[in-house]
């Protein structure tokens, strides 16, 4: 029956509706509603209006619409309206605008949002507006800007502060390992200078991880494209790995097309997404159980897949996985690893290169990461192989 509802029964209905029934709502509305005449003189002003200007009705009925505006303002607004009641169409929406400013009774200028519309009335045109304060967003929005900033300084200094010492202490531990005399020191020593080693390379890596996902949500990541290799990306990442899959009980093996074809993409950064992926499947998988890179290709894309022989993501995770910091919570008491960091950017990688990224699990059957990269080499950047840098904007916070 609903859907039988025609146009004109509507109109017919509202009709009939009391008058009343209109004055209380305009008069309980949050936002102002103010009418004008041709002149831009003020007809109407609501409660809204009232709390949100500081000016009674009865004080402002009859003035120029402009006392509510900023003076830099008035003459282009007198113009807006001009305009706009010359113009055919009747509305515009919130949105539809710029942010405008509007002046309190006070003299306090504060951040607004306005609808308008063009009423005919006996011949006469009557503008209706509706305004909203925001300056509790603007304010939000403002503080916001400020911590984004007040985080983007501390990470640089402190990834300034942190990677010197970091570097000084992975240069001294290859120097005494791999110098002169570095065959003659004891078996334990050695082991001992490699863990030095290794926990500098680690935090050098949280500080790289860090800077990228303050990249990311600035949109300031860069790619640089060109003409890569892919099945030769994949063996270096998966041969880089191999040691530490080793090192849990892990076998990682590949599944590739016996040719892929090249991809316009930065091999740097998709080296850091494989790094990424198939690291998390090596750190996750209990031993006796394996890690295997496969490919698939079509005329449009080539589909990359990671699968791992671990416990699985609870289906109540899965959905946070690629939320910056987030790390699943493992069946057993396995210790946690990294900050997790490394979905994040692999996603914010892989969507700079115009692809996608997501993942399958089931409990105790193992996890499959899915990404897609396009094979068209414009895909994703807009321009040739000499337009090969872009500055990608972040898609992550959602």
């Amino acid at each position: 029956m609903k859907d039988a509802i025609t146009a004109a029964d509507r109109a017919a209905m509202n009709r009939t509706l009391p008058p009343e029934l209109f004055s209380g709502l305009l008069a309980i509305a949050a936002d102002a509603v103010i009418a004008v005449d041709d002149e831009q003189r003020i007809i109407f002003f609501n409660e809204g209006a009232e709390r949100i200007f500081g000016w009674a009705a009865a004080e402002v009925g009859g003035e120029f619409l402009e006392v509510l505006l900023p003076l830099r303002h008035r003459a282009a607004h007198r113009g807006h309206v001009r305009g706009f009641g010359a113009a055919h169409g009747r509305a515009r929406l919130m949105g539809e605008r710029q942010q405008i400013s509007g002046l309190r009774k006070s003299g306090e200028e504060f951040p607004a949002e306005a609808a308008i519309q063009r009423i005919e009335v006996e011949g006469r045109n009557i503008y209706a507006a509706v305004l909203r304060d925001i300056s509790a967003r603007q304010r939000a929005e403002d503080l916001l800007h400020q911590a984004i900033k007040a985080r983007d300084d501390m990470m640089g200094i402190v990834s300034h502060d942190l990677r010197n010492p970091a570097n000084a202490v992975k240069m001294l531990a290859r120097s005494i390992t791999e110098g002169p005399d570095g065959r003659a020191l004891p078996d334990d020593v050695r082991e001992r200078v490699a863990v030095i080693q290794q926990a500098a390379e680690q935090i050098d890596a949280l500080i790289q991880d860090l800077l990228d996902i303050t990249r990311l949500e600035a949109g300031r990541l860069v790619v640089s494209r060109r003409a890569v290799d892919l099945g030769a990306l994949i063996g270096r990442s998966v041969e880089a790995l191999r040691p530490l899959a080793e090192a849990g009980g892990l076998t990682l093996t590949t599944s590739l097309p016996a040719v892929l074809p090249p991809l316009h993409v930065d091999p740097d950064r998709i080296t850091q997404l494989l790094s990424n992926v198939i690291g998390n499947a090596v750190k996750f998988s209990p031993a006796g159980g394996g890690v295997t890179v496969s490919a698939v290709v079509d005329a449009a894309a080539v589909e990359l897949r990671v699968h791992d022989t671990g416990e699985g993501i609870p289906p109540a995770q899965l959905s946070k996985v690629f939320d910056r910091f987030y790390q699943a919570s493992p069946k057993t008491q396995a210790p946690r690893h990294g900050a997790g960091l490394g979905l994040p950017i692999a996603r914010g990688i892989v969507e700079a290169h115009g692809g996608r990224i997501w993942i399958e699990s089931a409990p105790n059957v193992g996890t499959t990461v899915y990404v897609t990269l396009p094979r068209d080499a414009a895909a994703g950047t807009g321009g040739s192989d000499r337009d090969s840098s872009r500055h990608v904007q972040d898609n992550s916070r959602r």
